[in-house]
């Protein structure tokens, strides 16, 4: 199981969405901000939005949010959740199985 400090993951995040596509953007910006959607960005707009948005994510977002978030930007890391005790973000290997009842 690996195990990534909530910090390590923030930042993690916010360099992922400073390369991010137009199309990603929207999606993070999105999962973010649901009650505010934003039309198509491209460009300059695209570039303004991702450092915002990276910059949003460094001021600190709450856990729930890192692990929102961290399924949008690395939809092939899976399994992932908080682990409040240890304030770090956790990635199970694979999928648990469980016995049948």
């Amino acid at each position: 199981m690996t195990a990534i400090p909530k910090n390590e993951a923030i930042e993690r995040l916010a360099k992922a969405v400073e390369k991010a596509s137009s199309d990603d953007l929207l999606q993070i910006y999105t999962e973010l901000h649901p009650a505010h959607p934003l039309p198509d960005v491209t460009g300059t707009k695209a570039e303004h939005l991702a450092k915002e948005l990276a910059a949003y994510i460094r001021a600190g977002i709450e856990p729930e949010e890192v692990v929102d978030l961290w399924n949008v930007v690395f939809p092939a890391d899976r399994y992932v959740y908080y682990d409040e005790e240890d304030d770090v973000l956790r990635q199970r290997e694979s999928r648990l199985k469980y016995a049948e009842q």
